[in-house]
């Protein structure tokens, strides 16, 4: 894996284990996903490629989102729908 990228996939896989332990998300967490989300549009936003493993950790992140939307209530619902929307602007803008 890049080291330029460890950061990404380090925040991508930190949210993932909050959500599959039905652990309280924080606001730091979801600000640094968004953070090095941010900076990696930023490097491959209209790119034909991007790394596999990082490719590979926006999908394990989306399926975890779209799974506890399923599973979630009040509050956590809300913030879980908000940070699964803001992760699907980022897919979206890079791929």
């Amino acid at each position: 894996m890049s080291e330029k990228f460890s950061s990404l996939n380090e925040a991508i896989m930190n949210l993932v284990e909050k959500i599959r332990l039905a652990d309280d998300l924080n606001k730091e967490d979801i600000d640094d996903l968004y953070l090095q989300l941010e900076k990696f549009c930023d490097l491959y936003e209209g790119e034909e490629v991007v790394p596999k493993e990082t490719a590979y950790g926006f999908f394990v992140l989306h399926d975890n989102l779209e799974g506890a939307l399923k599973h979630t209530s009040g509050s956590d619902l809300k913030l879980i729908s908000n940070v699964n929307s803001k992760v699907n602007e980022y897919i979206e803008r890079i791929f």
